[in-house]
Formats: C-alpha cells, structure tokens, sequence
C-alpha cells in the first residue's frame, strides 16, 4: 500500500493494518526493539523462524538470538548505532535458535521515528532464514575449489574445447607440458592444429564423436610450443549444456613419450634377439680336448630344454646324451678325425633332450689342431633336423599309400565301368550313368585326400556326396548321426551307395515329385561288438514296386559294402517309400574314436 494512503488511515487502523502485516509475513522474522535493544514485539514468522514464542521474549535483549562470538564482540550494539547514525544497518550473519542450533540470516535494522517530534523511540529488526542458500552456496564453492584442485594437482593436460574445436581453457600441467609460458598464445588456436603428421584428422574424428555424445580416442604427436616432440593418449568427451546437448568438449592428454621411446628399444631389442636367435639355430659346442671342457651356447638351453645347471661342461657328457644305438658309430666316427683322418666331420645321430625324448640331428664339426698337427680343439654346430626326418617318412609313407590307393580306385573304375556297360540299354545311357557314379566316387576321394589318406569322417562323406540334392532343397534331405571315422575303402563303397540311392530316389521314389522328402539317420549300437546302423527312408513320394529285374545299381547297394568291409545291407520296397538299412561292425569300418554329436 502507498505510504501517503497510509498515512490517510486512522490511528486504530493504521496499527491493526500494521499488526496484519506484520503477522502475514511468515518467511520473516519482523522484530521491534526499545532503545536499549529489548524485544517490544515478535510476528509469527520470528516464532518460526526462530523458535520462540513472543511471550518468551518479551522485554529480552535482542542479542538472546545472536552467536556467543558476537555477543562477546557487541555486535548488537554497534548493529543499532549503525542504523541510528546512518538510518539502516544491514547483516548477513550466523544466528541462534531457540534450541542452540545455528541458521545463517540476512536482514536489517531500522529506526523507528516519530513523526511528530522526529526523535527515535526504538528500532525494526527484519530477519530472514538464509541458511539453504548459504550450505548451497558453500557447497558450491567447495565444489569449484575441489575442481580447481583437480586440475591443478592432474599430471594429465586438460584441455576445454568450444563447439567450433577451439581452444578455452588448459590446466597448469597442460601448459607445462606444452611449454607454454601465456595462456593467451594458444587461447582461441584451433585444437587440431597442435596435433602432426595424421594426428590432425585423428583429433577432428575425435571431436566428432564427442559432439555427437561418444568418446573419442586416439595418440598423436605434438610439437610444444618450443619445437619438442611429444606423444600423447587423447580421449574426448562432450561436456553436457543446461539442455542436455554437448555445450563444450573436454580433452584430457597423457603424456606417454617415455612409454613410446621404451615400446621402440624394446622393438628394436626383441629383433636384435629375434636376428641373433635365427643366426644360432644351432647347438654350438666348443670342446677344449686338453682342459676336457666344452662350452655351449644359448641353442643347447632353448632348443633342446636343458637348465644350464644341469650340464656337466665335459665332452662325456655329451656323449653319454648320445642314443645308444648311434653311440658306437658316432665315436668311431670322431677318433677318426682326432687321429688325423681330416679336419671336418659331419654326423647324423639322435641326441636326447632334457625331456628324455630324443631329436635327430646333424652335427658338423671341425678340428682345431696346434703347429705340430695334434689336436686341440673342436668346434661344431648341431641342427635339429627331427622334422626333416619325419617329413621324409611321412613321404615315403605318402608314396606307398598313394601306390596302394591308385590301384585301388582303378579296381574300382574297372568293375563300376565293367557293370554300368553291361547292363545299359544304350552308350547314352551308359555314359551318363557312369559319369555320375565316377564323380560321387571321385567325391568320396577328394574328402579322403582332404582329411587324412586314411579315414573320412562319415557326416562330412554324406554331405559331400549329397550335395547336389541338398543345394536347392535341403530341407528334403535330413540327415543326422553321430560322428564316426570310415576307412578309406568303407568310404569309397558307402559313397557309392547313397550315389545310387540319392540318383533312384531322384528319377522314382521321394525327390521324383515336390513333397517327397529322405530321412538318412545312422547311429552306434550299444551291442557288442558295436555296430553302425545306417537308415535311408523314403517318404511321401509316388507309390513304390519292387523292380523285376535288378540291375546293377541295386547290386551294388545290396552287395558293396559287404563285398568290401563285411556287414549287411537290406534293401526293401515299402509302400510308403524305399527303404535302405546297412549294419556293419565298427572295428571292421575304422578304428577311430566316435563321438555322439549331430551330423
């Protein structure tokens, strides 16, 4: 209300306006004082605010609701004397509530005049609760103080970036790091400049990924403000604005060029020791034959397993790691030399590691003799050739299986193209039919030659030589079993065998129309001795009659595998489809492990 309409109102209502508003302002506490600072009223809002009631108070001194520190120091005196010599003194201090506990307030201390005669007659006291702000404010100080320290104490350099990837802020130990003595010399520089070589646009990617929300990564090198190269780890994140969206970036830099200076010289130190190692595949032995001593290098301990603590430094116990077999030859050999018979000797001999297995090697050696031709040294270099020996005789082995194999298959070609001439009406017909069963059996030899020339693993063997019919269809054919290892010859008449099933079922049974389908299931009985017990049925095809004549496509469904590898083969015509059981002895098929998993 306009204080000239107040001034219109009548004595009594001006007080009872007064009183109403003074009891109305409940967020602060509106107290009146004498002029010796004793409390003459109290609102309701001094009740809440501090904790009494105004019967409580009522003639106290003011400074009842002052902290003991002020009290001691007069503060509420010196209070009144400011507002009486300059008409308001205002505060913002810890106070005191009714039960002890402290509340920072903010407020001001008024003089009451009189109108009429201009004179004081007491003071307004106006308090209000302050105390949220304040701890908010405080902790907010705290907060940017803790921050600070942060930054400071960071070994790191962090950098803060504005949207348009320049520079606004560098810690202490960033400008240490890039020695640089005025912030203002890169404030405002472009971030992706300081970065050499391909670390610019691995800056920018990395900005990129933090203004859309990511973190980016990379290490670049930088040249300090004083020319010095430095590589560092960058990682980039958005700092967030008031809407949630990336305001600035935050780029935080590890210094790691000491940890790239010790990655290059331990490259450079492994490949040295990688060279070294390479040009020592040997086991070199020198043998003083005066002293008996023989020194060894490092190939002795990293190829062949020994400690060197377990080496006698003796020619005998060299020897005596020498095969027994090969011993005699060996030192005829080396007496030889040593009687003069030349100065160079090579041998081929099996030495023993430390793991007590033996290795073939090959030791060249050279005698050392005095001016008067007697020998005193010898020198040698022992190469591990084990593997070059197995390989030698895998390939002898390779031969004869290859030998073996050919004539092999060539019985088979023989006898396949023997029946297939014999019993077609036509050559046409005759060269197709044969063309066919040679590429399923040339197909059962390619899976041979691909895993090992002994064996084929029977899953793999079905799926090669069904192929053609589970291309476009495979949900026609649906194959499972275990997985079981068939000889080379097994193989070669199974393969043969589902060829022919698979080509009649195309032309006559259940692949002839569109909703046929062949369920192939084969399994390992539990009996002794175990058998394989191989199930072709034909489903949902054309109705099914036996053949009057049986031609040799049957003969060799019926007759193949028992020829080859012993077992039986039934073939029935079932009304529903073909039906196709072979049962053959496990021991007889391979002599491999079996392994109860699907096709």
């Amino acid at each position: 209300m306009p204080t000239r309409l107040l001034r219109k109102l009548l004595q009594s209502d001006r007080e009872r306006f007064l009183e109403s508003l003074l009891e109305s302002a409940t967020d602060y506490a509106i107290i009146t004082l004498d002029l010796d600072g004793c409390i003459t009223s109290w609102n309701s809002g001094a009740e809440q605010v501090l904790g009494w009631s105004e019967a409580e108070v009522l003639g106290q001194s003011a400074s009842v609701f002052f902290t003991p520190e002020d009290r001691d120091a007069d503060a509420p005196a010196k209070e009144m004397a400011i507002a009486r010599d300059y008409g308001r003194a205002s505060d913002e201090r810890w106070h005191v509530r009714k039960g002890g506990e402290r509340f920072w307030a903010n407020g001001s201390l008024m003089p009451l005049v009189d109108e009429a005669s201009g004179t004081i007659e007491g003071y307004l006291k106006i308090l209000r609760d302050r105390t949220e702000q304040r701890l908010a404010e405080e902790k907010t100080r705290q907060s940017e103080a803790f921050l600070r320290g942060v930054l400071e104490s960071s070994g790191d350099t962090i950098t803060v970036i504005d949207l348009e990837a320049r520079i606004e802020f560098m810690n202490e130990a960033g400008l240490r790091g890039m020695e640089v003595e005025d912030f203002s010399a890169i404030q405002g520089r472009p971030w992706a400049s300081l970065w050499e070589d391909d670390g610019a646009a691995a800056a920018e990617e990395a900005m990129a990924a933090a203004k859309a929300g990511r973190t980016g990564r990379f290490t670049g090198l930088t040249k300090t403000l004083k020319g010095t190269p430095r590589w560092w780890d960058v990682e980039v994140t958005p700092i967030a604005g008031p809407d949630g969206r990336p305001d600035r970036l935050l780029a935080i830099s590890r210094d790691v060029t000491d940890r790239r200076q010790a990655e290059a010289v331990l490259r450079e130190t492994v490949e040295r020791y990688s060279l070294v190692t390479r040009a020592t595949n040997d086991a070199i032995w020198d043998w003083d034959l005066i002293r008996n001593h023989v020194q060894w290098n490092e190939a002795l301990y990293t190829a062949y397993g020994y400690n060197p603590h377990e080496i006698e430094p003796t020619g005998e116990w060299w020897i005596s790691q020498i095969h027994p077999d090969d011993l005699e030859e060996v030192e005829t050999h080396i007496r030889a030399v040593i009687a003069g018979e030349g100065d160079e000797w090579s041998h081929e001999y099996r030495f023993r590691c430390a793991s007590g297995a033996y290795a073939t090697v090959l030791d060249r050696g050279y005698m050392v003799r005095d001016a008067a031709g007697q020998p005193v040294r010898m020198i040698s270099a022992m190469l591990d050739i084990t593997r070059r020996k197995r390989a030698e005789q895998e390939l002898e082995m390779v031969h004869h299986e290859l030998g073996h194999r050919l004539k092999n298959v060539l019985t088979m070609v023989q006898a396949i193209a023997s029946h297939t001439l014999r019993n077609s009406p036509s050559m046409d017909v005759a060269r197709e039919t044969l063309a066919a069963r040679l590429v399923a059996l040339g197909k059962a030899q390619d899976l041979l030659i691909s895993k090992s020339a002994e064996e084929a693993e029977i899953g793999a063997l079905v799926h090669s030589v069904l192929e053609a019919h589970r291309a476009s269809e495979p949900e026609r054919l649906r194959i499972r079993g275990q997985h079981v290892r068939l000889s080379s010859q097994a193989a070669l008449s199974l393969a043969l065998i589902l060829h022919e099933l698979a080509t009649n079922a195309v032309k006559y049974g259940a692949l002839s129309n569109e909703h046929g389908y062949v369920d192939l299931v084969w399994t390992v009985t539990e009996d002794m001795p175990a058998c394989l017990a191989l199930r072709w049925s034909e489903h949902d095809g054309p109705p099914v009659l036996e053949p009057k004549r049986k031609g040799f496509g049957s003969r060799l469904i019926t007759r193949g595998l028992p020829g080859d590898i012993g077992g039986d083969v039934k073939l029935s015509y079932e009304p529903s489809g073909v039906v196709c059981t072979i049962t053959a002895p496990l021991d007889s098929l391979a002599a491999s492990s079996v392994r109860a998993t699907a096709a």
